[in-house]
């Protein structure tokens, strides 16, 4: 059987519309997919743990590029070799034009496969970094970043006026507007 796996980013609102058309061209008999973050590794994923349950030997398993199976160097090498040498699949990277099946990688492979995970995890990091500094000359510049603030300074003054008097986080809900977890965090905040 032939297989195909997609991931994307929750956080990043990403579609699996480019990883959808890279795969179409490959006849594959089930995709798994999820949305969920990189970081977490690939054996701890849902979707990831069900393509394993189904893996048969002989079988193939197609991903859009390396950073979709693996986020970290570690993970890419301990997640195919496992697929590899315990599973007995075949691993196909169509972004790297990497195919690993078999018995795993001669000399060559290995080579070839570490320096294409070693690129792919750096250019992962170089993103990361350009977003820190993003992040970063946008605060030294003032721009407030993160969810707006769902209350107003003269909202939370309130609050704590009302809470002084002992008033019950129902009756400040009431009178001011806002919900009550929003009162709860801020009397959190003034403990």
């Amino acid at each position: 059987m032939k297989y195909g796996y997609m991931r994307v980013s929750t956080q990043d609102k990403q579609e699996f519309t480019r990883q959808e058309f890279v795969l179409k061209d490959y006849n594959l008999d089930r995709i798994f997919e999820e949305k969920i973050s990189g970081t977490k590794k690939a054996s701890g994923r849902e979707a990831f743990g069900e393509l394993l349950e189904v893996l048969q030997k002989g079988d193939e398993i197609y991903f859009e590029s390396m950073s979709r199976m693996a986020r970290s160097m570690q993970d890419l090498i301990d997640t195919t070799n496992m697929l590899v040498k315990v599973k007995k699949v075949k691993v196909v990277f169509i972004k790297e034009n990497l195919s690993i099946g078999g018995d795993g990688l001669d000399a060559m492979g290995a080579l070839v496969f570490n320096i294409m995970g070693a690129f792919a995890q750096f250019e992962r990091d170089l993103i990361s970094d350009r977003t820190k500094q993003a992040l970063s000359a946008k605060k030294a510049n003032g721009q407030t970043l993160g969810r707006p603030a769902i209350h107003t300074s003269e909202q939370r003054a309130e609050v704590r006026r009302m809470y002084g008097e002992g008033k019950r986080v129902s009756q400040i809900a009431e009178a001011t507007g806002l919900a009550r977890s929003t009162i709860n965090r801020m009397i959190e905040d003034l403990r």
